[in-house]
């Protein structure tokens, strides 16, 4: 709130220089609220703006620096959940990058278990990272996730091509430490990642050398959503791909059906004295 209160305060002084705040009247509110939206296009950035605005006038009230209610003058700005989907790479992409690492190194086939694990089972930076060796059951070729959101577990496929690189990877490559973490950091001092952004770097390194152009702030999630996505697109079944990724609610995976046109169609009522 204190950046927006900031900005407030430079317009108006910009604009109007000399003049108190007592003198801000609801066609500066609506000016200086245009100039904030127009610094950003996210609606959730917009929407915050806008309430961060509302609160500042009303404290300039409720401290008799104005004596109007200026917040009345603030505009609501929606902000739909599923009205964008996020950030995602077409699949050809993700695949492009996972073939370009380097097996001849301990960390490229570390990198190349990530990146396979990442893009074949939507798991979570944390899930990931939380990994122990005894959690792949080999047999059935399945991955239990212990430290799901909100502390669910889960079981995950673990299909071949990444069943043969995590073993690649635990029998070749991973240091030889006491830690039943599956995944380990190559920089002194050897151990688990204890935090989401060195997994975060390596998976963005890795997409950038693959040639793709990345959203900022890109990691372990824009795999998960490119994954997402890629299924929905398959005609996978909604519920199936929400029970991969571990959502809670079909609300949080419904945003993919914005790319499965096929799908709705498939479920279309027909229209009321239309052909048959």
């Amino acid at each position: 709130m204190l950046v927006n209160a900031r900005r407030i305060l430079a317009w108006f002084g910009d604009r109007h220089p000399g003049h108190p705040l007592a003198a801000m009247t609801g066609e500066h509110v609506l000016a200086v609220i245009e100039h904030l939206l127009s610094m950003s296009t996210k609606d959730a950035t917009r929407s915050a703006a806008t309430s961060h605005a509302r609160s500042f006038l009303r404290f300039l009230r409720w401290s008799d620096i104005n004596d109007q209610d200026l917040a009345r003058f603030v505009p609501r700005t929606p902000c739909w959940r599923l009205a964008h989907l996020p950030p995602r790479l077409p699949w050809e992409d993700v695949r492009r990058a996972i073939d370009a690492i380097d097996q001849t190194t301990a960390k490229g086939r570390r990198d190349r278990a990530i990146l396979l694990l990442l893009a074949t089972t939507g798991i979570r930076n944390k899930e990931l990272r939380s990994l122990e060796l005894e959690d792949t059951r080999w047999r059935a070729a399945e991955i239990l996730v212990r430290q799901g959101k909100a502390r669910r577990e889960r079981v995950v496929p673990l299909v071949q091509e990444t069943g043969d690189a995590l073993a690649d990877y635990i029998l070749h490559a991973r240091p030889g430490i006491d830690s039943r973490r599956v995944f380990l950091c190559t920089v002194p001092p050897v151990g688990p990642f204890r935090a989401s952004t060195p997994v975060s770097k390596i998976v963005r390194s890795r997409l950038e050398i693959g040639g793709n152009k990345l959203p900022r702030g890109a990691g372990a999630h824009l795999v998960r959503h490119s994954l997402a996505t890629e299924l929905v697109s398959q005609r996978r079944p909604i519920n199936e791909v929400a029970d991969l990724l571990g959502h809670r609610s079909m609300d949080t995976t419904a945003i993919y059906v914005k790319v499965a046109l096929p799908q709705l169609a498939d479920v279309a009522l027909p229209f009321p004295g239309g052909a048959s």
